[in-house]
């Protein structure tokens, strides 16, 4: 199985080797250095700073609540015992909950504010990669080795995404 899809890719680029130019975009980089995904990033830092720090606070009263149970508990009745086992708990449960809402509301947000820009930035991909007469354009993280005739096309799609 291996072999055959070596020897596909190894025909595909072949192919474009004849048809044209092969060109390669690092997504991620790109992402990262235009306007748009800079404010994106801070938005999402900012976001992520303010939860962090409830998260924080919340995480530091929940230890002090631990210590003081297990300096306190060998003294306290079964019943008190028992009472500040379930708070202790009760709290936990609401950390670990509120931890995982404010990681599901990051995704989503990084989702959200970055599918568009993806989405943007694939399309005009294409428009240089048309203009420039590119037979294939790849995912700089998908490509094990490029030589030759290849293209980082990454510094123009960020100028580029930049100037709209």
């Amino acid at each position: 199985m291996l072999r055959q899809f070596t020897l596909l890719f190894a025909l595909l680029f072949a192919t474009v080797a004849q048809a044209g130019t092969l060109a390669v975009v690092d997504f991620e980089r790109a992402v990262n250095e235009t306007d748009e995904g800079k404010s994106a990033q801070t938005q999402l830092e900012t976001m992520y700073a303010t939860r962090k720090a409830e998260l924080d606070a919340m995480g530091k009263e929940l230890e002090g609540e631990l210590a003081d149970y297990q300096t306190r508990s060998q003294v306290m009745t079964d019943a008190a015992r028992a009472e500040l086992e379930a708070g202790i708990v009760a709290k936990q449960q609401r950390f670990q909950q509120l931890y995982q809402q404010y990681e599901q509301e990051m995704q989503t947000t990084y989702y959200q504010l970055l599918a568009d820009l993806d989405k943007k930035m694939r399309a005009l991909t294409g428009t240089i990669a048309s203009e420039n007469g590119y037979a294939l354009v790849v995912d700089k993280a998908a490509v094990v080795y490029s030589g030759g005739d290849t293209v980082d096309m990454t510094d123009t799609l960020i100028q580029r995404y930049n100037a709209k």
